[in-house]
């Protein structure tokens, strides 16, 4: 009989956490699952970590590469490896809290229109510590809104379905090095609804090694293509391309001045007009001028390094002065978001 969730793992030299994730994953409320583990050619002692878990632990079950496939392809193995109807998402340096499975399970299962769930999560550092933490539910609209320019949670706090509706397995576009969680998520939410439970159910480590740190401008680019896929099936052509001087600061591609910022708020002001009129309810409406404003936000003052041009800083206060009442209530109530823009400042 098989398992009602396989988590998913693909590693490659994961010594360092790998015992705390291991340990996490096997304290899980939920036990009937099945761990797949794809070894991405170990140098270090990865290999012996997960063999002697196997070996007191049958739900793991190990998939070794003798050469290094990247994660795309490494998790498309595991994907093809796994057989329950369910799959969690998991890297070798975060760990899950002991209700990630049964929550996320839950609510698919009483959700059948849904197709993938994320959750809350702590952002901690490479010891441990809690920078910041993330527990705003989301539904579909928000989600497919967010879609334009970010995914809407952390890979591994993905949950979602292992099969399609024709019975061919859900897998990443191998393509996409980086940032191919965002195209994953993008496809998965073309088959029905997708949504985040506000539920903390993840620690999710962000250190020097981690790919999103290391291949920063690849993944900017990638998440890019992918959000403007995304825009291009909500929204009218005219309008995505209104948009692209904002996506271009949001991608890291363009530098905040005087020119680029009233383009980018007039492509943003344009966008809000469209989406406030089909949005669902007064709480949506809402929602969106916030997150529009901090948005905008980022990308003129710190991907676009609006920050340390007084002349550009001026030109937002200007340009966007529409925009800063939602901003303060944006930024009061996620105060941590702000601090994490405010530190990615100039980081190209």
């Amino acid at each position: 009989m098989s398992p009602r969730v396989s988590v998913l793992m693909a590693v490659h030299d994961g010594e360092p956490f790998l015992h705390e994730t291991l340990r996490s994953v096997a304290a899980q409320s939920l036990s009937d699952f099945e761990f797949v583990v794809v070894d991405d050619a170990s140098s270090d002692a990865t290999l012996a970590i997960l063999a002697q878990a196997a070996a007191t632990d049958p739900r793991l079950r190990i998939i070794q590469q003798d050469r290094n496939l990247g994660l795309t392809r490494a998790l498309n193995l595991g994907l093809r490896a796994a057989t329950a109807p369910y799959v969690a998402r998991i890297d070798a340096d975060d760990t899950f809290l002991p209700e990630r499975l049964e929550r996320q399970l839950c609510f698919l299962e009483d959700n059948r229109d849904h197709v993938a769930v994320a959750c809350g999560h702590h952002l901690v550092d490479g010891s441990g510590q809690i920078l910041a933490t993330t527990r705003e539910p989301l539904d579909d609209w928000q989600v497919r809104w967010l879609g334009g320019f970010n995914p809407p949670a952390p890979h591994p706090t993905y949950f979602f379905r292992r099969l399609r509706d024709d019975g061919t397995a859900n897998l990443y576009d191998e393509s996409f090095r980086t940032a191919q969680d965002f195209d994953f998520w993008s496809r998965l939410a073309l088959q029905g609804r997708t949504a985040v439970l506000p539920e903390v159910l993840v620690r999710y480590r962000r250190h020097a090694g981690a790919i999103t740190v290391t291949k920063r401008r690849e993944q900017a680019a990638n998440c890019r293509r992918t959000g403007e896929a995304n825009l291009a099936r909500r929204l009218p052509a005219a309008l995505v391309e209104q948009l692209q001087p904002l996506l271009a600061l949001f991608a890291y591609e363009a530098a905040a001045d005087r020119t680029t910022i009233r383009a980018a708020v007039a492509g943003c002001d344009a966008m809000l007009a469209h989406d406030l009129a089909q949005a669902p309810s007064a709480f949506h409406r809402n929602w969106v001028r916030r997150t529009a404003a901090g948005l905008l936000a980022d990308a003129v003052l710190s991907r676009g390094s609006g920050l340390r041009n007084p002349s550009a800083t001026a030109a937002f206060l200007y340009h966007a002065r529409g925009h800063l009442a939602p901003l303060m209530r944006a930024v009061a109530g996620n105060p941590g978001r702000a601090r994490k823009v405010l530190r990615n400042i100039g980081r190209f």
